[in-house]
């Protein structure tokens, strides 16, 4: 549904992305991990449209959007939730989901309201609450309820779980699973390898801003190098 194939990112005369591909099948859960400053984000900004990728092709459906304004992508079937929430703090939580329905005729986002507003009961007595008076979880969800008001086939989340506590991060992981099983694709990046993997059906990772590893989730989870340097797991001499 959705490909990367080889590309390559810049910001100014630096290169972040290095002949970056990776794929998302219809319905599936894929995590991108890798250590601070690997282009994990950056991945999500080049499929999303929100930073121009240099090369390269960013195909969906395998039409290549790569060219294309980031305002095309929600039309096609595209969302993303981005790092820190990026919630408007002065606007009304209603005001901030709803903004995520503004690609949408105005019957089918009353209807992507009613749909969000089920997936996340906790945040419905609290919309005409200012979203900046909110705890940071609660934020995460009103963050993912306006990502999911376009009804994507593919949802892009940067960091679902930064600055969260392990019971919201629970939460989010739940919500995550919720989303994807009734076939949305999700995905999404993240520097815990054993909660990213776990969850997913695939996974890759980033280093340097290159493609080091890729395989299924539990692939990714036995792979020597993974549980040497990311779980921290020393294998027994033979």
């Amino acid at each position: 549904m959705l490909k990367l194939e080889n590309v390559n990112v810049h910001y100014g005369a630096t290169q972040v992305l290095w002949d970056v591909s990776m794929e998302v099948g219809a319905g599936e859960m894929v995590a991108v991990m890798g250590p601070n400053g690997s282009g994990k984000s950056t991945v999500l900004k080049a499929a999303m449209g929100l930073k121009k990728a240099s090369s390269g092709a960013v195909l969906f459906d395998g039409e290549d959007l790569r060219a294309k304004p980031a305002t095309v992508r929600p039309r096609r079937g595209m969302s993303i939730v981005l790092e820190r929430r990026r919630l408007f703090p002065r606007m009304s939580v209603r005001e901030n989901i709803m903004l995520g329905g503004y690609a949408r005729p105005a019957g089918e986002a009353r209807g992507s309201f009613a749909w969000v507003l089920g997936l996340f009961p906790e945040i419905e007595p609290h919309l005409d609450a200012t979203a900046g008076k909110l705890s940071g979880g609660q934020q995460q969800m009103v963050a993912i309820a306006r990502g999911l008001m376009a009804r994507p086939r593919v949802l892009l989340m940067d960091e679902p779980f930064l600055g969260l506590s392990p019971a919201m991060v629970k939460n989010v992981y739940g919500i995550m699973k919720t989303i994807n099983s009734e076939g949305v694709a999700v995905l999404f990046n993240e520097q815990n390898a054993k909660l990213s993997f776990a969850m997913s059906h695939r996974g890759y990772l980033l280093e340097s801003g290159r493609v080091v590893l890729s395989g299924s989730g539990e692939e990714m989870l036995e792979h020597p190098e993974v549980r040497r340097v990311y779980l921290g797991v020393r294998e027994s001499a033979a």
